[in-house]
């Protein structure tokens, strides 16, 4: 029996090949998608699972505070705080400073090889006992207790040393005055990808305070209260209670401010898990996920589904006149309800099956795509894993039964009685399903469509907008660590004999580089006044170049000169610092002196706030101190030219001048569209999942409109004898689905409106609402709903009414 009833029902698919089709691609288009974007969600929510401790793992982080209204909020922490956490709250077992050196990369050398370590961090010992980093070479005994130690990752130690057994080599860090020699201790697996601190190497934190070209080059000290430049976790002991934990953190907080140690500000505790997809701080060690944007394009990828389950319901319901005599006639010889639901269910569930193997087959030629889209790594695998068969898995089975439950039970319940007078088809129940389904897909379309277009005005809008900087013909040099000062003057003549390099100034960083490059201080006031509010500041060293480089604006006072010296101490600051201290007008700051590190700064000159960072981000009060030592960045300008050219020139002038040392540039341009790509990539993935619930709604919209034109065929033949024309035809067929979108604009509208509204708060500089983003996609949706329905009307409206009327 069973095997007649999978006889039957590829029977029926292979005889209604056109809705076979549509079915077809609109399940393995919904199951695809879905999976993907399942994976994509999956990743984002495992980061830290492979650390068995994560749960008791907590890192501490700073709240800066004006009364009890958080301004600004810090991932980094003073380096003492751990110990002093240990040793007074209870909950505490444990705890590991992270300090990261190189900002960004920390140069090395093995034998005569010289590289970039592009993420080094300074670890306690007990890095090791709260993350799940075992040594593959090495003895974790003792590890990490003395000076100058390091572990490095089994990647790392492949591409320097072509051998994974590295313990006992020496790598060397060259240095101002000497070599900073690091014993390799320790090789260990790569991180994880799904960690929000990936490492190449580690060294122990005893050399930051006990080799003395390390304290010349980070100031650390054992009990370093004026500087947080650390990541700080604690590991709370095994059954400790979070809540309590919290509760002694605030009174932690409490003796912090009575010894003085710490002013309008508090240490709060972060869970790790809560890092990737909900911090939003200052100095992550990595630009972290968004929980909104990852739930919502599960919530798109879930609908999308809905949408193909909609449309094999919709569909196949309306098939019914077409299967109405053969249940009659089955129903006649004997068939039971019974049976005739399985027998529905089962071509369902085939449907269902085959439409999982099609979708295997997109999963497969779109996957490396889908990872670029989604910036997931490119070496994610994902496909061999439980947690992408469990779901396809349950595709099918609920597919088959949810999507093929009510078609069965709809027509098995046919009267034989019945059938002739075609009732069902006619029927109120039967007209306001295929209605309200219709209403649900294109709901659900004109919501993603108009999000698309708000998505694509939003990053426009900030692309467009007035950076206040030209970061256009710009190439940006790393500083070298030995001679890089005293040989500047002759490496910046050599670039500016050429006649296309147009300016270079030397800066600690460039606009488009992540806030952890700049210095922070709170608290700065102008002297001699009381700050009725704290505020973080940011500031950077430039020399006299760097404003007229970038084209930066100078509403008062003067820009530094070649008079201008580091021990006159003097500062430009920007307009948004001057609201701070409640300062109207530029000109009233110059010649005001500002208090902050121990001394007093002189303004010199008020520059426009220009954007540091995306205008995602609100502007920065930003402060710019006089140096022209080159320890940071050097940026050339060039008149025009092409990149190649450019970047030949500079690094031919870079080696002649520093030949022994590592040549590490960017472009400015490209740095600073970086800040750009977690929205260019939302873009991307939400047009491609909005042009799939299209495609879906069109191909069911298809499918319904072959079942209209072919249930009024008569009708239609009819009216072309007495007269009527192909356009009176295609407006009358087409005139119940246009009514049918018409409800699905006025119930997703409101909606879309509320939700594009909240979306935008996310930003500091976003565009206004306009009718147009709702017009547009309103129109479009029309059209495509008129463009499906004439394919088919217009080729029946056309043919002669003959062969529609021969029968009667």
């Amino acid at each position: 029996m069973l095997k007649n009833y999978f006889k039957i029902a590829f029977r029926n698919l292979y005889r209604n090949k056109g809705l076979t089709f549509i079915n077809l691609v609109g399940l393995a288009t919904g199951f695809a998608i879905t999976l993907l974007i399942l994976q994509y969600v999956k990743f984002e929510r495992s980061y830290e699972n492979t650390h068995p401790n994560a749960d008791r793992i907590v890192r501490l982080t700073l709240n800066y505070l004006t009364g009890n209204t958080v301004t600004t909020q810090d991932s980094e922490m003073y380096p003492p705080v751990g110990a002093k956490l240990s040793r007074e709250v209870p909950e505490v077992e444990n705890y590991t400073r992270v300090y990261g050196i190189g900002e960004p990369n920390a140069p090395m050398q093995v034998g005569e090889q010289r590289f970039l370590m592009k993420r080094l961090y300074a670890v306690d010992a007990d890095f090791f006992k709260m993350f799940n980093y075992k040594l593959i070479h090495g003895n974790a005994e003792g590890i990490f207790t003395k000076p100058n130690e390091a572990v490095i990752t089994e990647s790392t130690a492949l591409k320097y040393f072509n051998r994974t057994n590295v313990v006992g080599e020496v790598l060397k860090s060259p240095g101002v005055n000497g070599h900073i020699l690091y014993n390799i201790v320790g090789v260990t697996h790569d991180s994880p990808l799904n960690t929000h601190l990936k490492f190449d190497m580690l060294i122990s934190y005893p050399t930051m305070i006990s080799d003395k070209e390390m304290v010349n080059r980070h100031g650390e000290t054992k009990d370093n209260w004026n500087g947080n430049n650390s990541y700080m976790y604690v590991q709370l002991a095994n059954g400790a209670n979070y809540d309590r934990f919290t509760e002694d953190l605030e009174a932690f907080n409490k003796r912090l401010i009575e010894e003085k140690k710490i002013e309008s500000e508090v240490i709060v505790g972060q869970k790790i898990k809560d890092i990737h997809l909900y911090s939003k701080k200052t100095f992550e060690p990595e630009t972290n996920g968004d929980a909104k944007a990852v739930f919502f394009l599960l919530a798109v990828a879930v609908l999308i589904i809905l949408s193909a389950f909609v449309n094999y319901i919709n569909l196949t319901t309306s098939q019914a006149l077409d299967r109405a005599k053969e249940v009659g006639v089955k129903k006649v010889l004997g068939s039971t309800k019974s049976q005739l639901r399985i027998q529905f269910l089962v071509e369902s569930l085939v449907m269902n099956v085959l439409a999982a193997i099609l979708a295997l087959f997109l999963v497969f030629l779109t996957k490396s795509k889908f990872l670029s889209l989604s910036g997931l790594p490119v070496d994610f695998e994902f496909v061999t894993k439980l947690s992408f068969w469990l779901p396809l898995l349950v595709f099918v089975i609920l597919g088959g039964f949810l999507s093929g439950l009510y078609p069965a039970f709809v027509l098995s319940a046919f009267k034989p009685s019945s059938i002739l007078k075609g009732n069902f088809s006619h029927s109120l129940k039967g007209t306001l399903l295929r209605k309200g389904l219709v209403v649900f897909q294109f709901a659900i379309t004109i919501i993603l469509l108009i999000q698309t277009f708000t998505v694509n005005e939003q990053i426009d809008f900030m692309r467009g907008l007035d950076r206040g900087v030209n970061v256009e013909q710009n190439i940006v040099v790393e500083a070298p660590i030995k001679d890089a000062t005293k040989n500047y003057s002759a490496f910046k003549q050599s670039l500016l004999a050429s006649a296309n390099v147009k300016a270079v100034s030397l800066s600690q960083t460039v606009p488009g580089q992540p806030s952890g490059a700049l210095s922070t201080t709170a608290g700065i006031r102008i002297t001699g006044t009381k700050p009725e509010k704290y505020h973080n500041f940011y500031l950077t060293f430039i020399d006299k170049d760097y404003t007229s480089l970038l084209g930066i604006e100078v509403l008062a006072g003067t820009n530094f000169d070649d008079t201008s010296t580091a021990q006159q101490r003097q500062v430009i600051v920007n307009d948004e610092a001057l609201k701070m201290w409640n300062i109207l007008e530029p000109e009233n700051a110059i010649g005001k002196k500002l208090s902050f590190w121990g001394g007093e700064w002189l303004i010199k000159g008020v520059v426009k706030s220009y954007h540091q960072q995306s205008p995602k981000q609100p502007l920065l009060p930003l402060i710019h101190i006089y140096n022209n030592t080159f320890r940071g960045l050097a940026t050339v300008q060039f008149t025009g030219g092409l990149p190649s050219d450019n970047l030949s020139l500079v690094k031919e002038k870079f080696k002649s001048i520093y030949p022994d040392a590592v040549f590490s540039y960017f472009f400015m341009d490209q740095e600073y569209d970086k800040q750009f790509k977690a929205e260019d990539r939302f873009k991307n993935v939400f047009m491609i999942l909005t042009a799939f619930s299209i495609l879906i709604a069109c191909l069911g919209l298809l499918g319904l409109a072959s079942f209209s034109v072919a249930k009024r065929k008569k009708e239609i033949g009819i009216r072309k004898v007495v007269g009527a024309s192909s356009t009176t035809i295609l407006i009358l067929l087409s005139k119940d689905f246009m009514k049918t979108v018409f409800i699905s604009v006025i119930i997703s509208v409101p909606i879309t409106y509320l939700l594009v509204k909240n979306w935008l708060k996310n930003f500091a500089y976003k565009i206004d609402l306009n009718i147009w983003l709702f017009v547009f996609p309103i129109v479009i949706v029309f059209s495509l709903v008129l463009i499906s329905i004439s394919v088919k009307t217009l080729k029946t409206a056309r043919a002669n009414p003959v062969n529609s009327l021969r029968s009667e």
